[in-house]
């Protein structure tokens, strides 16, 4: 994927090199900073540094299996083992089949990460498990509740957490200062963001409000909005499948508009995911290049452009979905298309809104019918 990895030290600003370089051998720290900032990047140079003091034995850890194979095309560029990343849930499981511990998963991810983080849990306990792993390395790791991350803290002498609050989309966390307390409070920020252009940093600040909470984006902003203009676009059709259409009919162009570059197709729920990968599989587009996932599934990832489909469903992902569709247009670098049908959140009608000059005023007249 183009420019989506570093392929030399002058890519780097002062934040980020002090962050992969500037911390001892031994360090923990947890890593902050906003989308597009570079702290993926930083987690494998971070690996890679370690690689070469000869501290190899480490994991590091994702939410989601597409965010995995998104690391391990990093690992591939820096020379690093593909092998080393695995899913949070992957973690829990190798470590429970290794000590032979017995597990049933229900099928209900809230409910197994619970159970299997209990049990790995209650194994360390029982068998005074010790710091096995030389460094681990957690992404997202404001996704990740207080028994998580403190078994991760417990099998390494290196804890490197990278975060970002505004983009935590799942109802179960951790406690407020866990993180920082299990670093020793070494906290790192990266100020500055490269990856979105300053339209999708707009619109992305106007659906989290809350400055203090959620600092603004755009203020930060590094993306070279000269050299291509970044856009955001809202567009309402009939049906589902008129969406699924208008999807299929802008990605040639886009393919061709940025070689060598993926684009990713977003959806609200899992079903409508479906739907568009089976009118894909049937349009003969360069698949390679098109990566169709679930808001949930495609957070972590960076496209040159992305589709987001669905957006009524956004209804139904309750408390999380403003973090959902902020995350997923912040998946984009230059340009984020949105799609609906029939009603669209108020907050995302208006925060796109802010782009166009405002409208005039209605004719009494036009308010009735």
């Amino acid at each position: 994927m183009a420019h989506t990895f570093w392929v030399n030290d002058k890519q780097l600003d002062a934040e980020q090199g002090m962050a992969i370089q500037g911390q001892k051998e031994d360090a923990s720290f947890l890593l902050r900073g906003p989308a597009g900032s570079g702290k993926t990047n930083v987690l494998l140079l971070r690996a890679r540094w370690l690689k070469f003091k000869k501290l190899s034995h480490i994991r590091i850890v994702v939410f989601t299996s597409s965010l995995k194979t998104f690391m391990q095309e990093g690992c591939v560029q820096y020379g690093i083992e593909p092998e080393c990343v695995v899913t949070g849930m992957q973690f829990f499981r190798d470590l429970l089949v290794e000590y032979h511990v017995e597990f049933e998963k229900t099928g209900d991810f809230e409910e197994d990460r619970v159970l299997l983080a209990g049990k790995v849990k209650a194994l360390i306990e029982s068998q005074n498990v010790p710091d096995i792993y030389q460094a681990i390395l957690v992404d997202e790791s404001q996704d990740y509740t207080d028994t998580e991350l403190l078994i991760f803290r417990r099998l390494t002498k290196r804890l490197v957490l990278a975060a970002d609050s505004r983009q935590s989309i799942y109802r179960i966390t951790h406690t407020a200062g866990l993180p920082e307390q299990l670093v020793q409070e070494n906290v790192l920020t990266l100020k500055y963001h490269y990856r979105s252009g300053f339209k999708l940093c707009t619109v992305a600040d106007a659906i989290l409000k809350d400055n203090i909470n959620f600092p603004p984006m755009k203020g930060e902003c590094k993306y070279d909005e000269e050299a291509r203009p970044s856009l955001v676009e809202l567009h309402e059709f009939p049906t589902f499948a008129d969406q699924v259409q208008a999807i299929l009919q802008k990605l040639p162009g886009q393919l061709d508009l940025y070689p060598g570059e993926k684009i990713g197709v977003l959806f609200p729920k899992r079903e409508q995911e479906s739907e568009f990968a089976q009118a894909l599989a049937y349009a003969g587009l360069q698949q390679d290049r098109i990566w169709s996932d679930t808001l949930h599934g495609g957070k972590g990832w960076e496209f040159r452009a992305v589709h987001i489909g669905g957006c009524e469903a956004l209804y139904k992902m309750g408390p999380t979905q403003k973090r959902l569709v902020y995350t997923g247009i912040l998946r984009g670098r230059t340009a984020a298309n949105l799609y609906y049908s029939g009603n669209v959140p108020g907050y995302l009608d208006s925060a796109i809104a802010q782009l166009a000059p405002p409208p005039a005023d209605p004719e009494l007249s036009q308010l009735f019918g």
